[in-house]
C-alpha cells in the first residue's frame, strides 16, 4: 500500500482520517470552517515540523495558536499560517512550492493529531504561553527578542516589549 499523500489528496485524508482513524470518543470539528482551520494547521505543523518529536510538532502548534489569539496577528488559523508582510511568508513553507510534494501519511496523520489536541486545548506548553517566534537551530535570524525554550531542533521566542510586535519578520 502506498503510504504517500500528494497535498492535493491532503483534505480528503484529512476527513477520512477523522470519521474512521479516530476513536467515537473524540469529536471530529463541527463545522466545515473547522474542518479548514484543522486542514491549515496539520498542514503548518507538518512542514514545519514533521520530523520533529511529537512534543516538537505541539509546539510548532501552540505558537500558531498564540499568533491566532494575539491582536497583532490574524483571528484565525489559515489567516496566520499563510500571513505575509512585505512579500515575507510568516512560515516558510507557505512561498514554497508544495503542491505536488509526496506526504508521509504516518507523519501526516501525527501532524493532524498535534493539531487537534492544541486546538481543542488538550496540549499545550506552559513555558510557550507567551511565545510568538520560533526557527530552526541552523539558522541565525539575529533576533532582538527573548528566548524562552529550544525544543528539538527549533528555539522559540517571545518578544521582549510590545514594540516589537510588528511582525514583519519570517519564522
Amino acid at each position: 500500500m502506498n503510504k504517500l499523500l500528494t497535498l492535493s489528496g491532503i483534505t480528503s485524508a484529512l476527513l477520512v482520517a477523522i470519521l474512521f482513524f479516530y476513536p467515537v470518543q473524540v469529536q471530529p470539528p463541527a463545522t466545515v470552517t473547522d474542518y479548514k482551520q484543522l486542514a491549515c494547521m496539520a498542514k503548518n505543523i507538518y512542514y514545519e515540523a514533521a520530523h520533529e518529536p511529537f512534543q516538537g510538532k505541539i509546539a510548532v502548534a501552540v505558537i500558531t495558536m498564540n499568533r491566532v489569539k494575539h491582536t497583532a496577528f490574524p483571528d484565525n488559523v489559515c489567516d496566520v499560517v499563510y500571513e505575509r508582510n512585505r512579500r515575507v511568508c510568516q512560515f516558510s513553507w507557505t512561498c514554497e512550492k508544495y503542491k505536488n510534494k509526496k506526504i508521509n501519511h504516518a507523519m501526516y496523520m501525527e501532524s493532524i493529531e498535534a493539531a487537534r489536541q492544541v486546538m481543542q486545548g488538550r496540549a499545550s506548553i506552559d513555558i510557550l504561553d507567551d511565545a510568538l517566534y520560533y526557527h530552526a537551530d541552523y539558522v541565525n535570524p539575529r533576533w532582538n527578542k527573548r528566548k524562552v525554550a529550544k525544543i528539538g531542533r527549533h528555539i522559540f521566542y517571545e518578544p521582549r516589549n510590545q514594540r516589537q510586535l510588528p511582525h514583519n519578520q519570517k519564522i
